[in-house]
């Protein structure tokens, strides 16, 4: 064997290690739905980042990282005036396996549809004499979903106090939300309202 064919044998030798070796042609094995990886969370080591976690979450249609964004231990929702007025029933006791509930079925409505999101303007931080910090917001909640043919509306309007509370290892969540209507719009709270029922 001479010189150049050696050369060549050496070369597809290298390619074909490199081939096997590094598994780039391997077929990846499924990621299970909703893991809440890759999806734009941010360890909420700063407490404006639960904030973003809930846009990102909202956005993405990620249950896992909207429930990360809520206290799994001290949590409160206070609905806006007129969907405690329609049903005060659903709120009471109101928790956050109701807000997982709703979560989820909001999300199977609004499966293979994009566009969600929530936008906030107006937006005040105050801290809490606990060390927590509060945020009040005027907010646009878009969620395209198959109830819209039903009358439910897509766009929810209103204004939210969120206040986030720090954790023993650093991190933030939301232990205190109360809606309020900005006129007599469709709210955050008729959405959930709307999908705990599914």
């Amino acid at each position: 064997m001479n010189m150049h064919a050696h050369y060549l044998l050496a070369i597809l030798l290298t390619v074909s290690l490199c081939l096997t070796g590094c598994g780039i042609f391997e077929t990846r094995s499924a990621e299970a739905p909703d893991t809440g990886s890759g999806s734009g969370f941010q360890q909420p080591d700063r407490a404006e980042l639960v904030i973003s976690n809930l846009q990102a979450a909202v956005s993405n249609m990620n249950t896992v990282n909207y429930m990360r964004s809520i206290n799994d231990e001290d949590f409160e929702f206070s609905p806006s005036s007129a969907a405690l007025d329609n049903d005060p029933q659903i709120w009471q006791g109101w928790s956050q396996e109701d807000e997982e509930t709703y979560f989820n079925n909001m999300r199977a409505s609004a499966q293979n549809q994009t566009g969600h999101a929530l936008s906030l303007s107006n937006q005040e931080r105050t801290n809490l004499p606990d060390g927590g910090e509060r945020v009040t917001a005027s907010y646009s909640l878009t969620v395209f979903h198959d109830r819209a043919s039903s009358g439910v509306p897509t766009v929810a309007n209103g204004n939210f106090i969120i206040d986030l509370a720090q954790d023993e290892n650093g991190l933030w969540s939301i232990v205190s939300w109360a809606d309020n209507a900005s006129g007599s719009s469709f709210t955050w709270s008729d959405f959930k309202a709307t999908f705990y029922r599914d």
